[in-house]
């Protein structure tokens, strides 16, 4: 394993989920207590095994502490409630654990998000009248209100400037459709077509519908420790062979300024990703690739050099190359789009279901090597697991 200035090497060693839903559970602490317990025995640990914590949260979401004490647990050495301003999105809690883990700061580290659809953030339109600030008052008059319209946008320049279809997009949908199927813990399990896709209501042209993520009620928790440690407790350990950062170089919270409106942070990203790895982009047997929005995740399936730039439309072969059977299996479990928005952290969460052979009817054969990404924009995370 390469983890540069990384000293220890690390492991993840229990997934735990809440059930996903629509319009079922929606307390946050009853949410993160079978997320978390179900990590636990799914690692055969106890509460006080664990002695670190991190929750990528929204303002609204279950704080460190409350789950800490939920659960039982004693001192934790270190904490942390990160948030959309100190953190690259859901996968950072994962990725702060790890460092934890690897720099000697605490031993077995518990990472959690956990997401209502109450407090996540979706992107409704507001009739509010209050004044507009800071940058927004220059935007606003020109319709923008949000990620939405910055979406919409990057999918206009990356149509534009390096071509390929709609359909292109559309194939990322009925693939996560196809997945979900196979998935019984996803929402959205029923197939649609590439009519239903190209005929789905307008978000902001050409971002449609079917573009943007699902979101539910759910949490996903995982829990990391040493590779040492690891080998004594009863699941196959997933090995972190490199994780990366990058806020794009020239950050904007909003998402509409930056350096690159096709790629956002997610080359840069890339790049640092595999001068980290022993492995290659051609090592990966299946790929867990962001989807909040469809844009995100042909733009990371390019960045990470899957295929080429502005090659995506070809190398997945309407679909096949991607779907149940293809030669890169991506977003196994349905992703955001299908599975359900639980921001992040479920992609790791397949990657290790998957690797340890776990996944049932959607088990990818002999898969060894995952890449998992989480964000985009200024907000770039990313990671390489596997197995021994």
């Amino acid at each position: 394993m390469n983890m540069g200035s990384l000293s220890r090497d690390v492991a993840i060693v229990g997934v735990g989920f809440s059930p996903f839903s629509r319009r079922g559970l929606d307390d946050p602490r009853k949410l993160a207590y079978l997320s978390c317990t179900g990590a636990l025995a799914d690692a055969g640990l106890l509460a006080d095994d664990i002695d670190g914590m991190y929750h990528y949260r929204f303002e609204d979401d279950i704080p460190t502490h409350d789950v800490a004490r939920m659960l039982g647990m004693s001192d934790l050495a270190v904490w942390g409630d990160l948030s959309p301003s100190t953190g690259p999105s859901g996968l950072v809690s994962a990725t702060e654990a790890i460092m934890a883990v690897a720099s000697g700061a605490a031993e077995t580290v518990l990472a959690l998000r956990c997401m209502t659809r109450s407090t996540g953030y979706a992107g409704a339109v507001s009739t509010d009248s209050a004044p507009v600030r800071g940058a927004e008052q220059y935007l606003a008059p020109y319709g923008w209100a949000g990620v939405l319209m910055g979406i919409g946008m990057r999918k206009r320049r990356r149509l534009a400037e390096l071509g390929g279809s709609e359909e292109d997009y559309g194939h990322v949908v009925l693939n996560a459709r196809k997945w979900a199927a196979l998935n019984p813990q996803a929402v959205l399990r029923e197939q649609i077509t590439m009519d239903d896709y190209m005929n789905g209501r307008m978000i902001a042209d050409p971002l449609r519908v079917f573009d943007c993520d699902y979101p539910v009620n759910g949490s996903v928790a995982v829990i990391v420790t040493t590779a040492e440690r690891a080998r004594d407790l009863q699941q196959t350990p997933v090995l972190v062979d490199a994780i990366a950062y990058s806020n794009g170089g020239n950050p904007d919270t909003r998402w509409i300024f930056g350096d690159d409106f096709l790629y956002g942070g997610a080359k840069l990203c890339s790049d640092r990703l595999w001068s980290r790895s022993q492995f290659t982009a051609a090592d990966v047997d299946t790929a867990q690739l962001y989807d909040g929005f469809t844009y995100l995740t042909i733009a990371w399936a390019e960045a990470l050099g899957l295929c080429g730039d502005g090659e995506f439309g070809d190398w997945i072969d309407s679909g096949k190359t991607i779907g149940p059977g293809g030669k890169m299996p991506m977003n196994t479990s349905g992703g955001h789009i299908a599975e359900g928005r639980v921001h992040g952290l479920q992609f790791l969460a397949e990657a290790v279901v998957q690797l340890r052979g776990q996944a049932g009817e959607r088990q990818v054969p002999g898969a060894k090597v995952a890449a998992v990404t989480n964000a985009g924009g200024p907000q770039n995370v990313a990671m390489v697991v596997n197995v021994a």
